[in-house]
């Protein structure tokens, strides 16, 4: 019998990452669970906002402590978010995974991560549903309760933007 460790360590091997990540200064990102991606995110997104004075808030639980499960992860100014973060693949694009336009949100707002950049964009429940935003795909087969959105870098806006963009999308939002 082989060695089941180096064979599987050649396996991995043989499916490392794109090299655009190999020395990015976000390369990190790609060593970590999908759900600590979001936690990234998430965290970005509230520091960003209290560096930007922009006012957010989180959900919370019956404690007064911040919620680990809502229908919502973030509120900025009057307007809920979902908050969707991804890294950018191989072709490029940015695939927003589990969007879930049946939960109570007012909109979304996507982070999407490539190596050196990052980039977002935003829209409400309604364009999201109703395919405005783009084409939604159905991650499981037969399913309707969880999609995902895939857009390119010219379909997002560099963080630069953020607090133009940001306030533009609030100010409109009724």
């Amino acid at each position: 019998m082989s060695d089941y460790k180096t064979v599987f360590e050649d396996i991995i091997r043989s499916h490392k990452n794109n090299a655009k990540w190999d020395t990015g200064s976000f390369s990190g990102i790609k060593s970590i669970t999908n759900t600590k991606v979001g936690t990234v995110g998430q965290q970005f997104i509230e520091w960003l906002c209290a560096d930007l004075g922009m006012t957010c808030a989180f959900p919370l639980n019956n404690a007064g402590t911040r919620a680990a499960q809502s229908p919502w992860d973030i509120k900025i100014g009057h307007v809920t978010f979902e908050l969707k973060t991804a890294t950018e693949d191989t072709s490029g694009k940015f695939q927003f995974n589990h969007i879930r336009y049946h939960r109570s949100y007012n909109a979304v707002l996507c982070l999407g991560v490539s190596p050196d950049e990052l980039y977002f964009n935003l829209w409400t429940k309604a364009d999201i549903a109703t395919g405005k935003a783009g084409n939604l795909v159905t991650m499981e087969k037969s399913a309707n309760a969880s999609f995902k959105l895939t857009k390119s870098k010219t379909e997002l806006y560099h963080i630069n933007d953020f607090a133009v963009k940001v306030n533009e999308f609030i100010a409109a939002f009724t």
